[in-house]
C-alpha cells in the first residue's frame, strides 16, 4: 500500500487508497453569519433561592419572533407546579390571560385551562425533596407577531412527590382577547415557595 505526501500552501495530503486533507496552519475567521440559524442569548445558573426568574427585553424583543428555552428548576416546596407569565410592554401580566394545557405522557391525566392567571407546565406536583426537580423544553412562537399570537409547544419531565418520573406535552398561548400582544419578557416561578436552584437556556432562532 503506497503512501504519497503533497504540501501545498500549507494543506498536507496524504494519498492511502483515498485522501486525506491535513490543514497545518491556523485560520481566523471574520466578518457577520447572516441566514438562518440559532443564537444561544442566555446561559445562566440559578445557585441560591429566588421566588422568581425573569427574562427580560433584553434578550426577548423585536431581533426574534421565534425562541427555545431550556430549563432545569428545582423547587424549595413540595408537592407545587411550575407556573409562568409574560411581560407586555415591561409590564408583567397577572389578569387571566392564559391558556394552556399539559398532558401526562404516562396516562389520562392532563391540565387544560382557557383562562388562568399563568402558563402551568405540570399535570401533576413536583417533588420537592433532595433533588428532585423539573426540567423542560419549549419553543416561544410569534413573540412579535400581532395577527397569530405568541403561542408555545413543547415538554416537560419531572419528579414528582414520590420521586418517580412523569413527563408531559405542553402548550399554551395568550387568549384570543391578548392574541394582539407583543411579548417581550417571561417569568418562571412556582406555585408555592422559592426556586432553591436552576439552570436557563435561551436560543434566539434567526429570521
Amino acid at each position: 500500500m503506497a503512501l504519497t505526501k503533497v504540501r501545498t500552501g500549507g494543506i498536507t495530503a496524504d494519498a492511502v487508497d483515498n485522501t486525506i486533507l491535513k490543514l497545518d496552519d491556523d485560520f481566523a475567521l471574520t466578518g457577520t453569519v447572516t441566514g438562518a440559524g440559532i443564537d444561544l442569548l442566555l446561559d445562566t445558573t440559578i445557585s441560591s433561592a429566588v421566588a422568581q426568574f425573569d427574562i427580560t427585553s433584553t434578550h426577548i424583543n423585536g431581533t426574534y419572533d421565534e425562541y427555545q428555552l431550556i430549563f432545569n428548576l428545582q423547587p424549595a416546596t413540595d408537592n407545587v407546579h411550575l407556573y409562568a407569565r409574560v411581560f407586555v410592554g415591561g409590564t408583567i401580566q397577572t389578569g387571566s390571560i392564559y391558556a394552556a394545557e399539559a398532558d401526562w405522557l404516562g396516562g389520562t391525566a392532563a391540565y387544560d385551562n382557557n383562562g388562568a392567571a399563568f402558563f402551568r407546565f405540570n399535570v401533576g406536583g413536583v417533588g420537592g425533596a433532595g433533588a428532585e426537580h423539573t426540567s423542560g423544553r419549549i419553543q416561544l412562537h410569534n413573540v412579535n407577531n400581532t395577527t397569530f399570537g405568541f403561542n408555545y409547544a413543547g415538554d416537560t419531565n419531572q419528579h414528582n412527590t414520590s420521586a418517580n418520573h412523569d413527563s408531559a406535552n405542553v402548550g399554551g398561548r395568550l387568549i384570543l382577547a391578548n392574541v394582539a400582544n407583543v411579548v417581550n419578557g417571561w417569568r418562571f416561578y412556582f406555585s408555592s415557595g422559592n426556586i432553591t436552584v436552576g439552570t436557563i437556556k435561551l436560543y434566539g432562532m434567526r429570521k
